[in-house]
């Protein structure tokens, strides 16, 4: 991904409430600047007895990705959670998080110093495509271990690195259910593809295409878009006019939305719409509008925010309100503060002498975890650094995402619970 052109989106991302929604104030406050003092010779970078001092890069200001600000958000609201119960072993957790405006050179001065200034034990959360790919080559010969990173990419974890973990599923295991779900539904038919001319959407798009080869549905169009664009009435124009029965969006949520927008306001297009994970989320329907967006299908591992009758997306809602009482409760903030917990469940697996290899075992070790938003639980092991390859297809139904059929599983590494309900209580077979 590349920046949206700043000027031209932001009015757009402000009338929708949503480009402030990733800059609170408390995140500007702890951007990474402050100083610790030099290790003692033996010690372990970001612990101490009292202290667990945790870093990430998102994207808060500059920059109409901010939206995705308050996935730091939930993360720090949960880590706050922790610590009022009195932290882990004792420790209480200080998540530093560092504007990288949503740009790769601002991601290696924001983790450069996250590292080399504040002395973190270990990166957390971390979200972008194209910031993340700039500084993995770094935290790995520093040994620092990279926690439940944000990205879809398969490389960051094929072939696996010892002291790297994502948190969303890849883009390959995503491109095998879009592609089933396109045979199971359009076979026969003509299919327009918008993607999005990054590395991760790109793969997406080219993978998905390929598992079509040897189907009956025939790709007519594969329109590109680069982040800076804004209008994409010109792709939508030219895959409307090969007639296709379907259209696939690999694009992100303002993309997407301006998709679907155009096609139904501009064009007058009824065509249906597979849209990519990443999309799956409120912002997709509030930009593009619930009557346009209705009937769109997407992917989804976890709960939807609208899940308000829920136990866990209430329990959500509750330790936002108590730690984090400015942001609003979103699909977003949960998912932060889903990779928090695993990050948690990393730190109480490697006990109370804590090193970096440790937490790396520790991660390497949870077994069927449920997490309050999971809806299947997250296995890892010291071969798969990915917590959840369990996915369900969603539609929008009156403006809102609801998943249905049943979930498919593409988990290399199952164990005994096979869901999670509730405030993430497990499910076992036969229960």
């Amino acid at each position: 991904m590349r920046h949206w052109m700043f000027l031209a989106l932001s009015a757009y991302l402000l009338a929708a409430g949503l480009f402030a929604a990733g800059c609170s104030e408390e995140n500007k406050e702890t951007a990474g600047m402050a100083s610790n003092p030099p290790q003692a010779e033996g010690a372990v970078p970001g612990v101490t007895d009292t202290e667990i001092v945790l870093g990430a890069h998102f994207p808060l200001s500059n920059s109409p990705a901010a939206t995705y600000g308050v996935v730091a958000d939930g993360m720090r609201a949960y880590f706050e959670y922790v610590n009022s119960q009195g932290g882990i072993n004792g420790r209480k957790i200080k998540f530093i998080v560092g504007d990288d405006h949503y740009s790769p050179p601002d991601a290696v001065e924001v983790v450069r110093r996250l590292v080399e200034q504040d002395g973190v034990f270990a990166l957390a959360g971390g979200l972008g495509d194209p910031t993340h790919a700039a500084v993995i080559e770094y935290l790995e010969e520093k040994g620092v271990p990279d926690l439940f990173l944000g990205s879809g990419i398969a490389r960051f974890t094929d072939p696996l690195v010892k002291t790297r973990f994502a948190m969303t599923l890849d883009y390959a295991t995503e491109s095998r259910m879009t592609a089933d779900y396109l045979i199971a539904n359009y076979g026969g038919k003509r299919m327009g593809i918008l993607y999005q001319s990054d590395e991760g959407l790109t793969s997406e798009m080219e993978m998905v295409t390929d598992l079509l080869k040897d189907s009956d549905i025939k790709v007519v169009s594969k329109q590109a878009y680069d982040f800076g664009q804004f209008d994409l009435t010109a792709q939508m124009q030219r895959i409307k006019n090969e007639n296709p029965d379907v259209v696939a969006l690999m694009a992100n949520p303002g993309a997407a939305a301006n998709a679907i927008k155009v096609s139904r306001e501009v064009l007058g297009w009824d065509v249906p719409f597979v849209a990519c994970a990443v999309s799956a989320v409120e912002i997709t329907i509030s930009l593009a509008g619930a009557q346009n967006a209705e009937g769109t299908v997407s992917i989804t591992t976890g709960k939807m925010i609208s899940e308000a009758d829920d136990p866990g997306v209430q329990r959500h809602m509750a330790i936002m309100k108590q730690f984090a009482p400015g942001v609003e409760p979103s699909s977003l903030t949960e998912y932060g503060m889903s990779a928090a917990e695993l990050a948690v469940q990393a730190l109480k697996n490697a006990g109370p002498n804590l090193t970096r290899e440790s937490v790396v075992e520790g991660a390497e070790s949870i077994r069927d975890f449920c997490c309050l938003s999971c809806l299947a639980p997250a296995n890892l092991s010291p071969t798969d650094h990915r917590p959840t390859e369990t996915m369900w297809l969603e539609r929008v139904q009156n403006g809102k995402w609801v998943r249905f059929g049943d979930p498919v599983s593409y988990e290399s590494t199952p164990g005994k619970v096979i869901a999670c309900k509730g405030a993430g209580e497990p499910v076992y077979s036969g229960q």
